[in-house]
């Protein structure tokens, strides 16, 4: 059975936008956005500049820009979202095989080509999607041997097209090449270093390390990509440097290093080696707080988009 309840606290939010009921057709555009400036930590000031939002998304949990596109999963509805970005709603995918929605899509990943790769919770499956949203190829199967998974959670593609898998169930992740062969797998259930405790996400930084947000051990682990051990940090807590679920990571053009704090509804961000240099966002429903953030990514002008998991949008900021 899938651990649905363990990865993501289901809840209801109200979509607001400014304070505001946000009109469910429309997205505040970023040119037209007035700046907002919000308190943070010690040397990361965010500016939240946007919200996208639309009636079809319930719940956004995964978000990659691919083609100057915002693409956000939602594993409620079983769909991709895309947004272009201004913010304007441009349709959803619906990309299985038989054409249903999907099981549950979570954590989103592109390549250099702009393909789309889309991690299927329910059905143990890695998806392969075109830059139109076809389907190319999928990538596991519902197992424990090596390339099969037990509810794929995230995923990240290297430059030479190396896919790297969160297998959240199996407590592992799993290396294959660009053609989707395996190559290696490594991790086991614990929290030992090099152990995980229901991963959900990874990222490749500049310089070729692999991070993995690994969810319930409170704390972000970084190896080779070959899957030696080099470093982590984190633990439990509330203050700067712990995580209440680090459940999603991603890594900007400049090395920085940015934390979705499930249930601390905040952003953290780090040096490549985890010094903590900054955060920003509460609970809450307006600009700039959150509802149980899930993930983060960012545009060729490096602005920084977060799905705001529980009230079911994507929020868009700088960071100076």
């Amino acid at each position: 059975m899938k651990d649905w309840h363990r990865f993501m606290s289901i809840g209801a939010a109200s979509v607001l936008v400014g304070g505001c009921q946000e009109d469910p057709g429309r997205a505040s555009a970023l040119p037209t956005t007035q700046p907002t400036t919000l308190p943070s930590g010690r040397s990361i000031p965010a500016t939240w500049i946007a919200t996208f939002a639309h009636e079809t998304i319930e719940e956004a949990i995964g978000i990659a820009i691919i083609d100057g596109k915002a693409a956000v999963s939602d594993p409620k509805a079983g769909l991709i979202d895309l947004f272009d970005l201004t913010g304007q709603h441009l349709g959803a995918w619906s990309p299985s095989s038989t054409g249903d929605p999907l099981g549950r899509p979570m954590h989103l990943a592109a390549d250099r080509s702009g393909r789309l790769y889309v991690p299927d919770f329910l059905t143990d499956q890695v998806l392969l999607l075109a830059r139109d949203g076809s389907l190319v190829t999928s990538l596991g199967g519902y197992g424990s041997e090596p390339g099969k998974f037990d509810a794929p959670a995230g995923v990240a593609v290297a430059a030479d097209g190396s896919i790297y898998v969160a297998d959240f169930n199996n407590h592992r992740i799993q290396r294959f090449d660009a053609e989707g062969r395996f190559v290696r797998l490594w991790g086991q259930e614990g929290h030992e270093p090099g152990d995980f405790y229901y991963p959900t996400d990874l990222a490749l930084g500049p310089e070729g390390r692999l991070y993995v947000a690994d969810a319930y051990n409170h704390r972000i682990q970084v190896f080779t990509q070959d899957g030696d051990y080099l470093t982590a940090w984190g633990r439990q807590g509330n203050a700067a440097g712990e995580f209440d679920v680090a459940i999603g990571v991603a890594v900007d053009d400049t090395g920085r290093v940015y934390v979705a704090d499930q249930f601390n509804h905040r952003i953290q961000v780090f040096g490549t080696e985890g010094e903590f240099l900054g955060t920003w966002g509460e609970h809450g429903t307006g600009p700039g707080q959150f509802d149980r953030p899930s993930d983060i990514a960012f545009d060729d002008a490096a602005r920084v988009y977060v799905a705001d998991f529980g009230n079911g949008r994507v929020q868009v900021f700088t960071i100076q």
